[in-house]
């Protein structure tokens, strides 16, 4: 019997290298999404990172450095639901931050929802509520919830409603975020019937308010942005009680300008502060990580996005705003090292999409790009068609680079569907700026390979898309309201940070070719639960093969 089992353990070290053993799960998996971060930020600002915020991840974590957005549109309601649902609005539906809907008649946002109320705002005419019931699949939250049998905690939070809500799917404990009128933390009907004692504490402590009185100035000397435009430059947007973009930012004499209140906030680098300081407060108050059922902590960090749409990616503003997450970040990796312990928790950090040069910026260095007119499209588009079929109102929406068409209309007037949306792709084609067009037949039915048509085929809902899909050239964008921004399935779009830290996790670097629906499979065999039940996600395997525990 002794020889069977030495013979066993030899084979198991063979096999291992080392003895084989029980696997045992991190107590605690905390999600970081950075809202609008490229992956060439997390090393373009390297030299300037402290060593306990990013490069404490880098150093000590494994780093996937080819990770892609494998759809359009590249926003954010659809990157945090794809990330934790590992699969794409083909299956989830949630095609846009809003969209089009042909039984409304209306546009409908994502997260909306008229038969829930918020929770947590007093603010007099506020009456609709948010839920995920249009969220169609489960996620990593929901499956944690199901295979724990509710046991294990899921709390999520972020200044937008859609991130935190998107995040969290159907079952979590608390989803928290941000209502930029008043600096208070809400949530909804949906989720909860009251905020928890400790958010109601931590709300009256009025952090907003604190961090809004305050001046951003630059956390290093101006000489020390070397991968940065001047100050101050034409390629900016001016925000209210500014004669031009440049330091300081006096926020609290910005605020009244600005609408709503708090918006300055969000457009700075202590909207990330708060967040951090929320979620160092849910960690302590929710006891998270501190039995061996494991627990979910989801952040997202907003700031980065609204600080990214108004200066751009070679602004001085976007650097200093990530010099200064790199500290929230060393923070919140602290407090999860002395209220959970290093060895009992995996913290894995990602965006929800990345960020567009500023069009205006490229056109000036001889790079083409530009700006669609969505207006002057459907104009244009209205008069062919009353041309072609006879006066109608056979536009009924554009909106996220599909037309939606009257299809009421085309059955009254005895006419193929399939030949209007060919005749509508065939006149939007041969336009500035677009690459390519596709009709819902199409998409619905043929079955592409080729990675930019897969991806526009993957960001296809049929209940909820348009009947044509166009898709821009690179450099180009449908109505500019900000400086830079983003959507594309092209790389600055498209290209985010995935880094794993933590318990079991090895050291490491990978250059292997990944979606991010990988994600979700990683970490659900990370926590040993069922994969999210439309995941179309593979796990990365050479992250897997190297983990011990």
């Amino acid at each position: 019997m002794r020889r069977i089992i030495y013979q066993f353990l030899l084979l198991a070290v063979l096999l291992n290298g080392t003895p084989a053993q029980a696997l045992e799960r991190p107590k605690l998996v905390v999600g970081i999404v950075v809202d609008q971060m490229r992956e060439d930020f997390l090393f373009r600002f390297y030299n300037q990172y402290g060593e306990d915020g990013f490069k404490r991840l880098v150093k000590h974590g494994f780093v996937c450095r080819n990770v892609h957005y494998n759809y359009v549109p590249t926003i954010t309601a659809v990157g945090h639901t794809s990330l934790w649902s590992g699969t794409t609005p083909k299956f989830h539906g949630i095609v846009g931050n809003s969209w089009y809907d042909r039984q409304t008649k209306k546009v409908v946002y994502c997260v909306d929802d008229s038969t829930e109320k918020i929770v947590g705002n007093d603010v007099p005419g506020t009456t609709i509520g948010v839920s995920t019931r249009r969220l169609l699949t489960t996620n990593l939250a929901d499956e944690l919830k199901i295979c724990t049998n509710q046991k294990g905690k899921v709390i999520s939070v972020s200044i937008k409603d859609r991130a935190a809500a998107l995040s969290s799917g159907h079952m979590a404990d608390g989803v928290y975020w941000l209502d930029l009128n008043t600096g208070n933390f809400v949530s909804s009907t949906f989720f909860t019937q009251r905020l928890p004692d400790w958010l109601v504490a931590f709300n009256s402590r009025k952090l907003a308010y604190q961090y809004i009185d305050q001046t951003w100035k630059l956390l290093l000397p101006a000489d020390q942005y070397p991968f940065s435009l001047e100050d101050d430059n034409h390629y900016e947007e001016i925000m209210g009680g500014k004669t031009h973009p440049a330091f300081p930012y006096d926020l609290k004499e910005m605020a009244s300008k600005n609408v709503p209140y708090f918006e300055v906030l969000n457009r700075s680098p202590w909207g990330n502060t708060l967040i951090a300081d929320l979620a160092i407060e849910a960690l302590k108050q929710e006891k998270l990580g501190k039995d061996n059922i494991p627990d979910l902590l989801q952040i997202s960090f907003s700031s980065t996005d609204a600080v990214g749409h108004t200066y751009g990616p070679l602004s001085m503003e976007i650097n200093d705003t990530y010099l200064r997450l790199d500290r929230d970040l060393a923070r919140l990796l602290k407090a999860l090292d002395n209220q959970v312990g290093k060895g009992n928790y995996v913290v894995f950090l990602v965006a929800d999409h990345g960020l567009g040069e500023v069009p205006q910026y490229l056109e000036d260095h001889n790079i083409p790009a530009g700006d669609f007119k969505v207006e002057q499209l459907r104009a244009s588009l209205t008069a062919y068609l009353d041309d072609e079929l006879g006066k109608g109102n056979w536009v009924e929406c554009i909106r996220n680079e599909m037309v939606y068409l009257n299809q009421t209309l085309i059955r009254q007037r005895k006419l193929e569907l399939t030949d209007v949306q060919n005749l509508v792709a065939r006149f939007i084609k041969p336009m500035d700026g677009v690459a390519q067009v596709y009709t819902a037949v199409q998409l619905d039915e043929q079955e592409y390979t080729q990675k930019f048509s897969a991806n526009v085929q993957n960001g296809f809902n049929y209940k909820r898309c348009g009947d044509v899909k166009y898709v821009f050239e690179p450099g180009w964008y449908s109505d500019l309201t900000t400086c830079a921004t983003h959507s594309a399935q092209y790389n600055a779009d498209s290209h985010v940070p995935l880094v794993f830290f933590g318990a079991c996790i090895p050291k490491g670097e990978s250059f292997n070719d990944h979606s991010i629906t990988d994600l979700a499979p990683t970490v659900s065999m990370l926590l040993d639960i069922k994969m999210p039940n439309a995941c179309i996600g593979s796990a990365i395997a050479e992250l897997l093969n190297r983990i011990h525990r």
